[in-house]
């Protein structure tokens, strides 16, 4: 991390200011250092935010980062159209005026009466509102007017059109102020339809009424127009919130079916049948990368059994040339040979174990293929001074399972508690309905290494083998192969290996 050129240092990567040595101090004049000080000031404020926000901000759900941009972007513009609306008004309070007039003006022409040759002869005013153009006749006026400019009709008796100073009713004026009395009014000029002969209504207010009745009404209306926009704002979130997880629901599922994926699951693909189409592209690199995983994977595992299998050969006629030879250390050699069989065996067991197309499932008798297993480490349980004790339950139904991968799981369980057991005790072969355990009578397993027990080539302390450490691992994968668990644990007496056929 560099210093600045003051000494200060930074508190982020270089990556996160690109240019922060943009501006060099000059000796000669102070205020070019001083506003290049300044400038690095904002510079690390700048800076520390971005790096705030990206710390704070990254794995958030994208569904609450939309809905929380949604909401301050819909309160935002809610503020805005609020202080919009109260300086409009309070600026200019008769910015509405002109509207409400021609409303007034409509509201007269549909209460006028009329005479039997179409003339204006009256206007029936309901007795609510029949004050407005007595009471208040200062500052509310109107007019209707023929067509040779004559007020027939007027809130104020015998008085004429209404007109700009100095000038004569003129019907194509719809909108103009005069002052009236001292008052200064706006008007405006309507033309009635009704009839052939032609009619204009002029209404009128004045800018004081106009203000008192904006600012009476501004107010309640802005509280209002706040509350339902507060109101609809949460509405139309909850319906946001829910039409994003109907949106997203397809990428949860996506996500549910990637984490399922094992590598006995190489060969399941993601569908982009249900997919947003800006998604598609990305599931569709994920199941192409899939593709390259379980291709390598495959490479692997056929190098491994291929591997496996050629050495068994070799191994053979290596074994064969000693027996037949007359050395000092023939016994030793053997010993070497068959321990080195045994791990290529086990490791073409563990190649064959993690391919699940190897596997073939048939209706099994587990109580059988339990025997089988007694009766093959039979004679090692005898040499180690261990009795093998099989129980079966009474009515078992068939197992489907794959015959020799059972009998492998078996083998290893029972040879395991075998090598782990002192001379004089018993290794227990529990068959059951919902699986099966193999139970000896060692020293137990120590709590920090259960958790090891399955991991390929890994080799506890205490082993009296000289095993690869594969054995555990080739049960554990045959347990995944077949749905089952596997789950070791310390009894009262030694160590339990349990496997259990009804997994949650």
């Amino acid at each position: 991390m560099r210093s600045d050129p003051h000494g200060a240092r930074r508190p982020w990567r270089d990556s996160d200011w690109r240019h922060w040595d943009a501006g060099t101090p000059n000796p000669r004049r102070s205020d070019d250092a001083h506003a290049v000080r300044r400038e690095q000031r904002w510079r690390r404020r700048a800076a520390w935010r971005l790096v705030h926000y990206r710390r704070h901000h990254q794995g958030e759900s994208l569904g609450k980062r939309l809905l929380a941009t949604f909401i301050l972007a819909s309160l935002l513009s809610i503020l805005l159209a609020a202080l919009g609306l109260e300086t409009a008004f309070r600026w200019r309070p008769t910015i509405g005026v002109t509207h409400a007039l021609g409303e007034q003006a409509d509201w007269i022409e549909s209460h006028l009466a009329f005479d039997a040759k179409g003339a204006p002869v009256a206007l029936n005013e309901p007795p609510d509102t029949s004050w407005v153009y007595g009471t208040a006749s200062h500052d509310w006026k109107y007019r209707v007017v023929d067509g040779r400019g004559v007020a027939l009709l007027s809130s104020d008796a015998g008085q004429p059109p209404l007109a700009p100073a100095g000038s004569a009713f003129d019907a194509a004026r719809e909108r103009f102020d005069i002052v009236v009395d001292g008052l200064p009014m706006h008007v405006v000029t309507q033309a009635e339809a009704r009839g052939d002969r032609p009619h204009w209504i002029q209404v009128a207010v004045s800018d004081r009424a106009a203000r008192l009745f904006s600012g009476a009404m501004v107010g309640p209306i802005l509280q209002n127009a706040l509350v339902i926009a507060a109101v609809a704002l949460l509405l139309f979130a909850g319906g946001v919130q829910a039409m994003l997880h109907h949106l997203l629901l397809p990428l949860r599922r996506a996500s549910d079916a990637a984490s399922r994926i094992a590598p006995r699951s190489l060969e399941t693909r993601l569908s982009e049948a249900a997919m947003p189409r800006e998604l598609q592209p990305l599931i569709r690199a994920f199941n192409e990368a899939l593709d390259r995983l379980q291709q390598g994977y495959r490479v692997q595992q056929e190098f491994l059994a291929a591997a496996a299998h050629e050495l068994k050969t070799p191994l053979a006629l290596i074994r064969g040339q000693v027996e037949l030879s007359e050395s000092e250390d023939r016994e030793l050699l053997l010993g070497d040979i068959d321990r080195m069989a045994r791990q290529v065996h086990q490791l073409l067991h563990l190649a064959e174990v993690s391919e699940s197309h190897n596997f073939r499932m048939t209706e099994l008798d587990l109580g059988a293929v339990a025997g089988e297993a007694v009766g093959f480490l039979q004679r090692l349980a005898q040499r180690a001074g261990v009795h093998l004790d099989l129980r079966v339950a009474d009515g078992l139904k068939p197992c489907r399972a794959d015959h020799g991968a059972l009998f492998v799981l078996l083998k290893n369980l029972i040879e395991n508690a075998i090598q782990h057991s002192p001379r004089g005790a018993v290794v227990t072969v529990d068959v059951r309905a919902n699986g099966l355990s193999v139970r000896d009578e060692g020293a137990g397993i120590p709590d920090e290494h259960l958790s090891e027990l399955f991991k390929r080539f890994w080799r506890g302390d205490a082993r009296r083998d000289t095993g690869a450490g594969l054995g555990l691992a080739i049960c554990h994968e045959v347990s995944l192969a077949h749905g089952w668990s596997l789950e070791a644990r310390n009894g009262s007496l030694g160590a339990e290996f349990v496997v259990s056929f009804e997994t949650d």
